[in-house]
C-alpha cells in the first residue's frame, strides 16, 4: 500500500482473511490501507477499511484523520468535516489544526482542498 500498489494490498488482506477466518486484523493495518489508499487518489476502493479501522478505534485521532481524507475524497464531505473536527479536538498539535481547519472550511463551502499537490504533501 505504501508504494500505491493498492489492489494488491487489498488483495493480499482478503486473501489472508480467506487462509484464517480468525485472523484479526489490527486497526493500524486498516488505517495504513486506508490513509495509502486515499493519498493513492483510490479512496473508493479503501473506504471500508477506513470504516473498518475506526469501528476498532474509534477514539483515535490519527485513525479518524485518514477516514476523513477518504471521505473527502469520496464526497462524503460532512463525514469527512466531523473527523476532522474530532481529530482537531483531539489534537495538540498547533500546525495539524490550522491545516485541518482550513480543511473544514473548503469542505463546508463543498469544494475539495485535497488537490494532487495536497496529496503529494502529506505523502
Amino acid at each position: 500500500a505504501k508504494q500505491g500498489n493498492i489492489e494488491a494490498a487489498i488483495a493480499k488482506y482478503q486473501e489472508a482473511q480467506q487462509m484464517d477466518v480468525e485472523l484479526k486484523i489490527s486497526a493500524w493495518q486498516w488505517n495504513a490501507l486506508c490513509w495509502h489508499g486515499s493519498l493513492s487518489e483510490q479512496a473508493t476502493q479503501v473506504i471500508e477499511a477506513c470504516e473498518k479501522a475506526v469501528a476498532l478505534k474509534p477514539e483515535n485521532r490519527n485513525i479518524r484523520d485518514s477516514r476523513a481524507l477518504a471521505r473527502a475524497l469520496t464526497g462524503n464531505l460532512p463525514g469527512a468535516i466531523e473527523d476532522y473536527q474530532f481529530a482537531i479536538a483531539k489534537s495538540n498539535n498547533k500546525k495539524y489544526k490550522t491545516k485541518a481547519q482550513g480543511w473544514i472550511e473548503a469542505l463546508t463551502k463543498g469544494e475539495n482542498p485535497f488537490t494532487k499537490e495536497v496529496l503529494e504533501e502529506l505523502r
